[in-house]
């Protein structure tokens, strides 16, 4: 039979991985041996907060792996995946490529993707701020031409209101005052 190439993205129990990575992401490496995979590579990936509690977990560490097996050993694999209690979620992608060339052609993507998870870990969606920075932004409005500062020709604050009802009348009123 033909192999074929695949990747795979396993979320494992953070607390089992954070005690003994390498016995958690060996159960991984253990399932996909007892099935007739060949691992190429694999790497711890990243630990995180999960978007939403899966098994009752707030955190999962992600382990990829790249791995070559015959398709027909795929369902055993996730069969044995979800009957597995330190592996939260996963997925199992074929690829079109050879490993190592998807792994060329996806690393830079994958280096801009790291880069962007550190900075909105940093301070949120913008990255940090400066709150001093911040509130002098308010003060001067969002910083846009519409909003620039007073110029010369602009009313001041402090005019005599006066002069505002003068130029507001009529001629028939000032007249008849």
């Amino acid at each position: 039979m033909s192999t074929r190439d695949y990747e795979a993205m396993f979320i494992l129990e953070h607390a089992a991985a954070t005690a003994d990575f390498e016995a958690t992401s060996g159960i991984v490496d253990q399932i996909l041996e007892k099935h007739g995979a060949k691992i190429d590579q694999k790497e711890k990936w990243d630990e995180r907060k999960l978007a939403y509690e899966i098994k009752g977990q707030r955190r999962g560490t992600y382990y990829l792996t790249y791995f070559t097996a015959e398709p027909s050993a795929i369902d055993n694999i996730n069969e044995d995946v979800q009957l597995t209690e330190a592996i939260l979620r996963h997925m199992v992608i074929a690829l079109d490529v050879p490993i190592a060339q998807h792994i060329e052609t996806t690393s830079t993507e994958r280096e801009l993707l790291a880069e962007d998870s550190r900075k909105n870990s940093l301070g949120g969606w913008g990255g940090r701020r400066d709150r001093r920075a911040g509130s002098a932004r308010k003060s001067e409005g969002s910083g846009g031409d519409a909003e620039a500062a007073p110029s010369a020709d602009a009313p001041k604050a402090d005019a005599p209101k006066a002069e505002a009802v003068a130029e507001t009348s009529t001629p028939d009123q000032t007249a008849s005052e």
